[in-house]
């Protein structure tokens, strides 16, 4: 009889264990990716609403010294600068708020988001744009969003559905640092040099809340929808400082 010749049984490659960095990264790339989704869809939603509640021009106007005073604190102030002060994130807030307490008086603010589809040059960075509002209601477990566009024109749409869990909504004495520090800070941080190589870029900014972070903050994303290179920064909208910077990848 012959001996049976048994192959020698292969082992399965063993894979490397990802590096706490790397795991790091794909955390904030996932939460960067899920953003995109969740902060065109909203806008798209929001901007073929038909619902008109009011039609109001918001005249903002900056407190002098008052964009300093809300970055001074551990943060350093940034070296660019953003042009436009006038429609920010926090100045189109206040009729937002009033249509969300008009709908239900405990509503609370769980984020703020804006785009700009195609950014030239930095000078671009923070023009008018719309801005949508989204609110929760613990009475009504409902979702409100509320967009408000450049001339101050409000429109408004209240989600069907019930949520089942309650998101965690941001605070009115958490919020210090607007839109335009938070943008110059985006750029001081990588921002300006994504764009310089990517002229046209989308751009993206909302204000939320994250785990493991007291504040809500800003997160900022340059996006080239060609390449899909990414540029991503959180900033501490209380204390504004940078929590968390992803280079372009």
């Amino acid at each position: 009889m012959s001996a049976k010749q048994v192959s020698p049984s292969r082992k399965p490659p063993r894979k490397r264990p990802a590096s706490p960095s790397r795991r790091g990264w794909g955390l904030v790339q996932r939460l960067h990716r899920r953003d995109l989704i969740l902060l065109s869809g909203v806008l798209s939603l929001a901007c073929v609403s038909v619902l008109v509640v009011v039609f109001l021009v918001l005249s903002y106007q900056s407190a002098p010294g008052a964009l300093p005073e809300a970055i001074s604190q551990p943060g350093p102030q940034p070296t660019h600068t953003v042009t436009f002060v006038q429609i920010t994130g926090l100045g189109q807030y206040a009729s937002a708020q009033a249509a969300a307490q008009e709908w239900a008086a405990d509503a609370q603010l769980v984020s703020a988001n804006a785009i700009w589809p195609k950014v030239i040059s930095k000078d671009q960075v923070g023009e008018p744009t719309v801005w949508t509002y989204r609110f929760y209601s613990p009475a009504k477990a409902r979702l409100f969003f509320a967009t408000v566009d450049p001339a101050g024109q409000l429109q408004t749409i209240e989600h069907v559905a019930p949520v089942s869990l309650p998101p965690a909504t941001i605070a009115a004495d958490s919020w210090l640092v607007d839109s335009p520090a938070a943008l110059a800070l985006w750029l001081d941080n990588g921002g300006a040099k994504m764009l310089g190589g990517n002229p046209g870029l989308e751009l993206l900014i909302q204000l939320r809340n994250v785990t493991n972070n007291p504040n809500p903050v800003w997160l900022i994303a340059g996006l080239n929808n060609q390449t899909e290179e990414v540029h991503t920064v959180m900033i501490d909208a209380n204390q504004g400082v940078v929590t968390v910077t992803q280079p372009g990848s």
